[in-house]
């Protein structure tokens, strides 16, 4: 089980991989049952409020409005957000910063 203030925990860097899709699909696909799958039924309605609060905070940037280009918002995004989380993996902020700058390109 993964400690809710364990953000880089090897169990919740592979959660966000598999919710994202990250490293696995070629646009963010963030899906509840393949999480699901992969985990079980318990571990995975423990960790997607989480996964999914730790998206929320990462989205709360503004970073979208203000960079000139991707690669900038990526950077404001993902600095902003470890800012919030200092403890948080890179992996966990590569994953959510390939979705935030997706959506917003």
């Amino acid at each position: 089980m993964v400690a809710m203030n364990n953000l880089n925990s090897s169990q919740l860097i592979e959660a966000v991989r598999v919710w994202t899709g990250w490293g696995r699909s070629i646009a963010p696909s963030r899906d509840d049952a393949r999480l699901v799958n992969h985990f079980g039924d318990q571990v995975a309605a423990r960790m997607l409020p989480l996964i999914k609060s730790l998206e929320k905070d990462f989205y709360s940037s503004d970073a979208r409005l203000v960079a000139v280009n991707l690669q900038e918002m990526e950077k404001l995004a993902s600095e902003e957000f470890k800012r919030k989380h200092p403890a948080v993996a890179d992996e966990i902020v590569k994953a959510f910063a390939w979705c935030y700058t997706f959506d917003f390109k």
